[in-house]
């Protein structure tokens, strides 16, 4: 694997990333969360009340990456699983979205108001976020090139929420809670962004448009199964986790391997062919299961990495 191919298209993607802070204010945790996701292949939910940006982010960045299919779909409790399927896709013609693209043949994933649908909708998709296969009844089970699926929801997750969504719930690696902008400087910047701004992402590092190709996403994931975790890393995850026990805030073995490569992804973006104590800090939206965990998660994280 070539270094200096991999490394240059890290400098695309930090391009990008720095484009996207411009007008998403006080959304850098969110964009780095998100371009996370995409190259790594996991799943994510963005979590806070409408007007947040939680879906513009998304779709701005999916619009720097050619060569990828991108759907986009708000949920009801009304929502069929068919409705989520192309036109050209599976099952019932007379169910299916009016739209070429659907989750069957996306390579990215928005659904808006996730846990609004109906039980047996979201439970149609937990193979779909799995496994990508789709079961369609008793015909053989169909394999998708979905590459990641991003959640969002009005609703914070609690301890008394519906104890059949947290299989799927789980299957989100990353979580992120989205806040209204804080400062005061940044409040007064959005109120001075034009209409049609807030979704450009501008470039000054390259003076042009720059954009991902799907290859590009190929060669950093091959370049990550090469980087090293030393014990010094792994002596912290450890930490991390016991920590978290003390407090109640369990975190599934299975969870914590997919971490590894959230960490290894972190690593190449920074042009490491190593994990560093810093890339740890990439961990906190993927160790939190319930909102009131949240402030353990970044306090015993941020402890660790001191």
């Amino acid at each position: 694997m070539n270094d200096n191919n991999a490394y240059t298209i890290a400098d695309k993607i930090n391009a990008i990333k720095d484009g996207l802070n411009v007008n998403f204010l006080e959304r850098k945790n969110a964009v780095d969360m998100i371009v996370l996701s995409v190259i790594s292949g996991k799943h994510s939910i963005l979590i806070g009340g409408p007007g947040l940006a939680k879906t513009a982010v998304l779709k701005a960045l999916a619009g720097r990456i050619k060569g990828l299919k991108f759907f986009d779909f708000q949920m009801t409790p009304a929502t069929k699983i068919e409705e989520l399927l192309s036109c050209e896709g599976i099952g019932d013609s007379r169910s299916r979205n009016k739209n070429k693209i659907g989750i069957d043949n996306c390579d990215i994933a928005l659904i808006d108001e996730f846990f609004k649908g109906h039980h047996s909708t979201l439970n149609s998709l937990l193979s779909i976020m799995n496994e990508r296969i789709f079961y369609n009844g008793n015909s053989e089970p169909v394999k998708i090139p979905l590459i990641s699926l991003f959640a969002s929801s009005n609703e914070r997750p609690d301890k008394s929420s519906d104890s059949n969504l947290l299989p799927l719930y789980d299957r989100f690696l990353f979580r992120m809670e989205i806040l209204p902008v804080r400062s005061e400087e940044n409040f007064k910047k959005l109120l001075g962004i034009k209409d049609g701004d807030i979704e450009k992402c501008e470039i000054s590092k390259y003076g042009k448009e720059v954009f991902l190709q799907r290859e590009d996403i190929n060669i950093l994931n091959k370049k990550a199964e090469n980087v090293e975790i030393n014990d010094e890393i792994l002596n912290k995850m450890y930490l991390i986790r016991e920590e978290l026990k003390n407090k109640q805030v369990i975190v599934s073995d299975r969870r914590w391997r997919e971490t590894v490569k959230i960490l290894k992804t972190a690593a190449v973006l920074n042009k490491r062919s190593y994990v560093a104590a810093e890339d740890l800090k990439m961990l906190e939206p993927s160790l939190w299961t319930y909102y009131s965990d949240i402030r353990a998660v970044r306090n015993i994280v941020g402890r660790v990495l001191k």
